[in-house]
């Protein structure tokens, strides 16, 4: 039969009986069947359709929430270590170097460390207002590198919003959200 899983197309489209890629695993698949979520059988699905896949050749261990298919030739991008310009919202205690976050992208929440803190920026014009700060504190924007725990699926928030867009939550409180700029 297959293995089914849910989800949005982001960009582009997806053709029943053509060959994928899972990332960030990189294991290989077949799409065997598309449904949409009102149980319509299709050959197709396009950019902001949900779809249900049945996916054949693969084993269930290799697919995990947060998950993006491809295709074989244009895989999206994983990475480790990434730097994202954030807003910093009302918080308690100032961010530093080695913070632990929660980072939250998409659908999934993946533990992280604030490996450095780059710059603070002039909210209105971007202006770098100070190099290496020390922390970073309530509405402040900021240059920051993110060290997460294992490869994470991401893309330039200037190339893709939904998969270049971050969340940082600390203590179960959201403590900045900004956009990837740089992967590395």
């Amino acid at each position: 039969m297959g293995l089914s899983v849910a989800g949005k197309v982001d960009s582009g489209f997806i053709i029943m009986g053509t060959p994928i890629v899972v990332m960030p695993e990189a294991s290989t698949a077949m799409v065997k069947s598309i449904t949409t979520v009102d149980d319509k059988s299709v050959d197709y699905s396009v950019a902001g359709e949900q779809c249900i896949l049945i996916l054949g050749g693969i084993d269930q261990t290799k697919i995990h929430k947060g998950n993006v298919i491809c295709e074989p030739h244009s895989k999206v991008r994983t990475t480790l270590k990434f730097k994202a310009r954030v807003l910093v919202f009302n918080i308690d205690i100032p961010i530093t170097k080695g913070f632990p976050i929660d980072l939250h992208y998409q659908t999934v929440s993946e533990p992280a460390v604030i490996s450095r803190l780059i710059s603070t920026h002039n909210k209105s014009n971007g202006q770098v207002l100070k190099s290496k700060p020390r922390c970073l504190t309530k509405n402040q924007v900021a240059l920051i590198e993110i060290k997460c725990e294992r490869a994470i699926c991401l893309d330039l928030f200037k190339d893709s919003k939904s998969l270049g867009r971050v969340t940082c939550r600390y203590g179960g409180n959201t403590i900045a959200a900004g956009m990837v700029i740089e992967i590395t």
